[in-house]
Parts: structure tokens; C-alpha cells; sequence
């Protein structure tokens, strides 16, 4: 039973509401109808019916400015424990839709949510009208007024919709309702897509160096949520912002402020502060690469892709290997629940959005999370917007009834079109289909293979309205499939997502992912794409690119062109044409790039050692921003799932990190070409040897410029299949071209490079081939598996690049030569931060930056 503070509740002073609460929904000029509630200022006519689930569960005020909720303390705060409800009847548009906003306008004094929607009530089960989700605004406890709207059509249909207005009190306490406004827009209301606000990775900003601070907030709506996430807090910050007409803002656990800035150069400026806040902003791009105060930090971001491992092998690989080496992000596979089945496309073809999956619980989602963000991990989801699960064979063969035959992974129900979430049943009605053509509500235009085209679609050609490969595509015009798909979106950054990868993202129109996607400040978005200059609408409205193209640009150069072409096609500058290197993500490989065997045209861990050095050079050459790895597993055909006991279709993986290993069971780094081994199980090809000491050199010298290279046809003692580079002053690498022995070629195994007498520029000194380095976690600094001696003269006197293989060394990898003792416990490792190697060398780096800095400023 709750309990209640017998107290006089707060004065409502409600304003007069000036112009219309629905201006953003779109409704073009002259279509806004008349108002359709009745006392929508909430004057005390009796047009509104409390309810209250216990007899004393709130006090409500109607004192004819307003209403006034003083809700009691509820042991769950569940918000339709306290509700205001109006009965309403709605026309559904004969022949065709119509199209309604409810909009409100409220306040508190403590920081909470209110829901609200129209509703069917009780009578079917008080389903959302349009089929959508109950609309939440949050309110930040300042007494300040916020409005929301919630937005659905109905019909078409000749009955009329017999149903309620019901707001849902029953979280926040001390609410005040000013107005509410139900209103049809006589045609279709055009939504204008929403601008990404994005994270700059910059320093909090300064007053008086050309942007305006327009308000400074704290409340308990910008604190850390059940989760001990702040993400909810940035989003609250976020509509502050919006509401404020601001286009920047600066947040920190429990604070916000809201920034007006004329452009991204005027940030930049401002940026000056030495506090520890994140700042956001419309005028920033994803993936900076200028960070810190005024921009003088380098960005060089580095993800991985653990394919299929499971919620609690990602959590330790984020606290053992990815945080300790300087890994920005992991990006896990779908993680909603899916179709049963063994295959790897299971995860793609979702059946609703609870949070279970063979990857792991929503509770082992949320740990991860946690660990891995402890870690300094960012965690970016793979995550599906454009479709559903195709139908079993049971839905298909139970032809047009409205049943749910089909089970998914964790026993969820349904069918063709269909899908029983936790929002309630969804239905055809939210796909495209052919209704408006044939009457058809389960068919739909298919997106036709190898063309990728789709001439049976309404207009003909756009490919965002049809099936791809059979799987059933939301209509994402519709706002309570918008409503839908961004209710997923904030749980999963609620529970600390920070990063999307948007699959099939070509699909799915522009507006409708702006709107979807950009309610929720984001530190990266990206979207899966295969080829062509992108829109730049597409590109300003939602995000990067997947750019597989600069990966096989690499495998070009070091596994298929002739070696005597190779310094030329190393020189690589960008991917697809048209996207240019600050605007994608670079992978090498993924998991779309699976081959039967070994492929020199495909990179793949099954080129073996090729294969590496490709992956190797993807690190070193210093041309792109962000890139990519890869973790994945064997496979012996195209559409087989991660190793693990399969039955009755809930295919079960095989752990990564077995038992209590304190290592993951991995294959080891490969040292022929092609791949000589029967392993079969997970690869971890992030792993593999140099991989991580590549990682630190790519931190140091990415976005430095080429200044000076080595090869056959430049310098007289270099000889065939040889290349080395100097980026800036203190980076340097070099390679040996491979000899892959299933593809025989005409200058066969070139042996290891002796670089004694080559003058790298760097100072004198023991240097780690940091290409050799598996770890930087517990590092001792003395000792490397591959070192290069540079002597006084600037020149090597010992240096080696195997066969094969790359050789990378730069200034902040030089060995220490002291004989103090080095003690190292693993455990004593701080998750919350880079290991001190990393950081050391970093720091290198960010003080001669700072220097550089402080001339600049002078």
C-alpha cells in the first residue's frame, strides 16, 4: 500500500498557452483541425476522470489554471498507477488515414517521466491507438514547462474509434498539467527529419570566445540511472537543449548546459576548459578527429568486431585485452531476440526486441555494458531497423489468419508480419505491403537479387518501400512504427549503447532514420553500405559509412597486384569514391566476406599469414581515421554459426574464454600462406601477434603526413617487394611483400629485410618492433620480441621485417634500459583506464601537442 505526506499541494500557475502545441508536428498550412478535447486548459468542467489504482495514491487540484497531481510514494512508481482520462471518439477517414497529434504541456518540481497516449481502454485491452507506444517526456524537477506530443493515424476505416486520452502520473511526484491538445491534420503532416546531435570529443566550453551560454542546469534527471549509466542524463540534457533552441551542449554527472554556437570553428574556440565534461553538439561530425582543448588532440579511433561471442566473453575480453591496448570500441552482434536456428543470420532476422539472445540475457547484456564502458570500451550494437523475421513455414502455410505459429529463441510468438513484443501485438499494418495495390496485407514488392533493384515497388525503384531477401520491412513512414523503433533505441542507450552500426541502412529512407535515430545523442552512427556515392543529405542526416573498399584496396596491394606495383598501390588515400576517410569506418574484413577456402581477392583469416600482414598494414599506413578489426571464428560452409552444441534449433556457442581461463582459447597467429592448420573454433584474429603494439603506433601517428618512402624504384638498395615509410618525424614502418604458395608468382619467397644502414630519422635507442608486441597489458618498456637499434647516427645497426611480415617502430616505443625491478600483477590493473604503457606513450605524444600548443598560443 503506498504511503502518503498529508501536505498542501504546490500553486499552479499555468500561463497562457500562446500559439499551437503542434507546430512541429509537421501539418502543412490551413490542415491543422479544431481542437477535440474538451477543458483541454483543465478548468475543472468535470471532462477529465481520475484514477488511482490505491484510494490514496495522489490529490488532485484543479483550481482552473491547471491541474495539480500530488502523487503518493509508490513502491514501483508504475506511471498508470495515477491517470488522467477523457473519452474520446475519432473519425478513422473513410477511404482513407487520418491523422492525429495529443500534445502536453507540464512541469514538476522533482525530476521523473509521465507517459501518455489514446488508448482503446479496457475494452481491447487499452491497445495505443495506430498500434504505436505511449509517448514519455521527461521532466527535469525545476518547474520549468516541457511539451511532448504523441502522434498516430488510424483507419483507414468507416467506423468510428471509440477510445480515451490517458496520461499516466504515477512516477514523478508534485506534476503539473497545464494543457493538453488532441488535433487532426486534414492531410498528411510532412515530418522534417531531426538533426544528429553528436559527441566532439572536445573540451567543455569558455564564455566569451564566440559562443553563447544560454542556461546552466542540475537535477536529478541528469544523474546516473539504475544502470549507473549517465547516457539517460545526456539525453535529458539533450531536450533541454531542443527546448532552449540551442544547437551545443556541455554535460557532466548531474549538470547541463545549454550552448548556442554559430559553427563548428566557434566550438572549437570555445573549447577551453580543463573540467571533465562531455560536450555534444549539431555543428560536430561523428568521429572527430581534432580533440581536447581547442581541437590539438588527435583522434585515431580503433573498433573491433567480436562476431557472435557471447555477453560475458565480450565483458572479459574488455577488461583483459581491448581496454589495457587502447581499444575505442567492440561491436557486438545483434543482440534482440531472434529466429531459432544454428546459422550466423539467425541474429538478423529478429522477432521482437526483448534483450535475450544466444549471446547472452538482458542482464548479461547489462553487465557487459558495464564492464566493458569500466574499461574505457565504448560498445557499438549492431542493430536492425529495417525488418523483422521472415515466416516459419507454419504462418506461411496458415495463409492470411492472424495467428503466430512461429517461436523465437527466447519463446517469443510470431508469424507472417506479425509479432507479439512487450508493447503488445504488432500487425501487418506496420509493414509495407500490397494492400493499397492487390488488397494483399502479408505480401510486399521484393528487393530482386543479384540487381539489388526493385521495379515492383510503388514508385518503382525505391528499394526503402520492399522486402529485402524476404524479410518482412517495416514501414518506418509510420509514426508508431518510428515510436516503436525508437523506444529500443533508448533502452539500449539507457542500459550505456553509445555507438549504433545500422544494418541494411541503404533500405530504410533518410527521413525516417533521422527521426528515429536522432532523438538520442550519439557518439557514433554508421551505416552498413556496400558501394556508390551516398546522398549527402543521408550522409548530414544520419551518419558514416561501412567503406569495405579501403580494405580490399590493402589486400590489392599486398595479395593480388604485382609485387613491382605494390609502393604505388599502398598509397591508398580513401575507400569508395565519394566518401571521404573522416566520414567512414574501415574494415578489413567482416562477415559478410566469408569464403569457402583461402581467397587472395577476399580478406580472411584462411590467407593466413597474408592475411595478417594486411591487417597489419591497416594499422600502420596513416592515411584513415577510424578503423576496424575483426574476432570471428572457423567455418566450413557459408552459413555456419559459431562453434557450439546445436538441437532443435537453439544452437548453444561454445565459450570463448573456457571455464575459468584466464586467456580466451584462440587460433595462434598464423606463419604461412595460406592458412596450414585443422583449428576449428574461434580465431580472434584482433589477437593475433603485433596486433595490439600496432594499435599504440596507430594512436601516435595516424593523420601524420608521409615524408619520405623506400622501395625498389626510389632507393637503389632496396630491393624487390620491399617498402618502408616515415610518417612525420617519428614514425617509421616497413614490410616485406609475402609469398602466398597457392597462387605461385614469379618472385617467390624474398627472404627477411636487413635494415642495418637505413636512416629511419628517429633519435638513437633500443626500439620495440611494435609489430611484435601481443600485449601492452603488464609491458615491462626493457624488452620487445623484435627490437630495432637506431645508433648514434640516425642509422639502424640491428633491425629485421621477416618474410612477409611489417616492422613498425616510432619515438614513444624506445625501450628503458633500467635494471630497477618490474613487478606486474594483472588483477591490480586499473579497468578504468589504458595500461600505463599505453598511457605513457600517449602522453608522449599529448605533450609535445601541448608544447606545440603554448608557441601557438604565445
Amino acid at each position: 500500500m503506498p504511503s502518503r505526506k498529508h501536505r498542501q499541494l504546490f500553486t499552479v500557475s499555468c500561463p497562457p498557452l500562446r500559439g499551437s502545441l503542434h507546430v512541429e508536428w509537421g501539418c502543412p498550412d490551413g490542415q491543422l483541425g479544431p481542437e477535440l478535447l474538451v477543458d483541454p486548459g483543465f478548468l475543472g468542467s468535470g471532462a477529465w476522470t481520475t484514477y488511482l489504482k490505491e484510494p490514496d495514491g495522489a490529490s488532485f487540484s484543479f483550481t482552473g489554471n491547471g491541474v495539480a497531481v500530488d502523487t503518493a510514494v509508490d513502491d514501483d512508481e508504475t506511471p498508470w498507477h495515477v491517470q488522467l482520462t477523457q473519452p474520446v471518439s475519432l473519425d478513422q477517414g473513410g477511404a482513407t488515414e487520418s491523422f492525429y497529434s495529443l500534445c502536453i504541456q507540464a512541469s514538476s518540481i522533482q525530476a521523473g517521466k509521465i507517459q501518455f497516449a489514446v488508448d482503446a481502454d479496457g475494452a481491447l485491452n487499452f491497445a495505443v491507438a495506430g498500434g504505436g507506444v505511449r509517448a514519455q517526456m521527461s521532466l527535469a524537477g525545476d518547474g520549468r514547462l516541457r511539451d511532448h506530443c504523441f502522434s498516430f493515424s488510424l483507419g483507414p476505416s468507416e467506423f468510428v474509434y471509440q477510445g480515451r486520452v490517458a496520461l499516466d502520473l504515477g512516477a514523478v511526484k508534485d506534476v503539473e498539467v497545464c494543457h493538453a491538445s488532441l488535433k487532426r491534420c486534414r492531410s498528411r503532416p510532412s515530418v522534417a527529419g531531426i538533426m544528429p546531435v553528436r559527441r566532439c570529443y572536445l573540451a567543455p566550453l569558455s564564455e566569451g570566445l564566440g559562443c553563447t551560454l544560454l542556461d546552466r542546469q542540475t537535477g536529478a534527471n541528469f544523474q546516473r540511472n539504475r544502470h549507473g549509466q549517465e547516457t539517460t542524463g545526456k539525453r535529458a540534457c539533450l531536450q533541454e537543449m531542443r527546448a532552449l533552441a540551442g544547437n551545443t551542449f556541455v554535460y557532466s554527472i548531474g549538470h547541463c548546459e545549454i550552448w548556442r554556437c554559430p559553427s563548428r570553428a566557434a566550438v572549437v574556440e570555445a573549447a577551453t576548459s580543463y573540467d571533465s565534461k562531455d560536450v555534444f553538439s549539431e555543428l560536430c561530425e561523428y568521429d572527430e578527429t581534432a580533440a581536447g582543448r581547442r581541437g590539438i588532440e588527435r583522434r585515431s579511433p580503433v573498433y573491433v568486431q567480436l562476431w557472435e561471442w557471447n555477453f560475458d566473453d565480450i565483458a572479459k575480453e574488455c577488461v583483459n585485452y581491448l581496454g589495457p591496448n587502447g581499444i575505442d570500441a567492440v561491436q557486438v552482434s545483434p543482440v534482440t531476440e531472434h529466429i531459432l536456428g544454428s546459422e550466423w543470420y539467425t541474429k538478423y532476422q529478429p522477432v521482437g526486441f526483448g534483450l535475450n539472445s544466444r549471446s547472452g540475457s538482458e542482464a548479461q547484456f547489462a553487465q557487459m555494458i558495464a564492464k566493458c564502458r569500466g574499461a574505457g570500451v565504448q560498445v557499438i550494437v549492431d542493430v536492425i531497423l529495417n525488418h523483422i523475421a521472415a515466416p516459419c513455414q507454419a504462418a506461411i502455410e496458415a495463409g492470411g489468419a492472424s495467428v503466430m505459429p512461429c517461436k523465437g529463441w527466447a519463446g517469443s510468438a510470431y508469424g507472417n508480419r506479425r509479432i507479439n513484443s512487450q508493447d503488445g501485438w504488432k500487425g501487418p499494418e506496420l509493414f509495407h505491403n500490397r494492400q493499397e495495390i492487390d488488397g494483399n496485407r502479408l505480401g510486399n514488392c521484393p528487393v530482386e537479387e543479384p540487381s539489388f533493384t526493385c521495379p515492383q515497388s510503388e514508385p518503382p525503384g525505391d528499394c526503402t518501400r520492399c522486402d529485402f531477401k524476404g524479410l518482412p520491412d517495416w514501414n518506418t513512414g509510420l509514426q508508431p512504427t518510428r515510436d516503436i523503433l525508437t523506444k529500443h533505441l533508448t533502452e539500449l542507450h539507457d542500459l550505456g549503447v553509445t555507438m549504433l552500426r545500422l544494418d541494411a541502412a541503404s533500405y530504410v529512407s533518410v527521413e525516417d532514420l533521422a527521426v528515429i535515430i536522432n532523438q538520442l545523442p550519439w557518439d557514433l552512427v554508421y551505416q552498413e553500405w556496400w558501394g556508390g556515392i551516398p546522398l549527402e543529405e543521408r550522409t548530414v542526416a544520419v551518419g558514416h559509412y561501412r567503406d569495405q573498399k579501403y580494405g580490399l584496396k590493402i589486400t590489392n596491394a599486398l595479395g593480388v597486384g604485382d609485387v613491382k606495383y605494390m609502393p604505388e598501390l599502398l598509397n591508398i588515400s580513401h575507400g569508395i569514391d565519394g566518401i571521404s576517410p573522416e566520414r567512414a569506418v574501415y574494415p578489413l574484413t567482416f562477415h559478410d566476406q566469408r569464403t569457402f577456402e583461402a581467397d587472395r581477392f577476399i580478406p580472411t583469416f584462411k590467407n593466413g599469414l597474408e592475411f595478417h600482414q594486411q591487417q597489419k598494414f591497416m594499422l600502420a599506413w596513416p592515411s584513415a581515421v577510424a578503423v576496424r578489426l575483426f574476432g570471428g571464428f572457423t567455418f566450413t560452409n557459408m552459413d555456419a554459426g559459431p562453434p557450439g552444441n546445436c538441437g532443435n534449433g537453439q544452437c548453444q556457442p561454445f565459450p570463448v574464454y573456457m571455464f575459468n581461463d584466464a586467456e580466451p582459447r584462440c587460433m595462434p597467429t598464423p606463419t604461412e600462406s595460406p592458412l596450414a592448420t585443422s583449428y576449428e573454433g574461434w580465431v580472434c584474429e584482433h589477437r593475433w601477434e603485433g596486433v595490439a603494439g600496432l594499435v599504440a603506433f596507430r594512436k601516435a601517428c595516424r593523420g601524420q603526413p608521409i615524408t619520405q618512402t623506400w622501395s625498389e624504384s626510389t632507393v637503389p638498395s632496396v630491393g624487390l617487394g620491399h617498402f618502408a615509410f616515415r610518417a612525420g618525424g617519428d614514425c617509421f614502418a616497413a614490410l616485406v611483400r609475402g609469398d602466398n604458395t597457392r597462387w605461385p608468382n614469379y618472385w617467390g619467397d624474398l627472404g627477411p629485410w636487413r635494415l642495418a644502414g637505413l636512416a629511419p630519422g628517429l633519435p638513437p635507442g633500443r626500439y620495440c618492433d611494435m609489430a611484435s608486441l601481443t600485449t601492452l597489458r603488464c609491458w615491462d618498456r626493457r624488452s620487445c620480441p623484435r627490437e630495432v637499434v637506431i645508433g648514434s647516427d640516425g642509422s639502424v645497426i640491428t633491425g629485421t621485417v621477416p618474410n612477409g611480415d611489417l616492422m613498425a617502430i616510432y619515438a614513444g616505443g624506445r625501450l628503458d634500459d633500467t635494471a630497477e625491478p618490474f613487478v606486474c600483477n594483472p588483477e591490480d590493473v586499473d579497468e578504468n583506464e589504458l595500461s600505463k604503457a599505453t598511457a605513457h606513450m600517449i602522453g608522449q605524444a599529448a605533450l609535445f601537442l601541448l608544447l606545440m600548443s603554448c608557441l601557438y598560443e604565445g
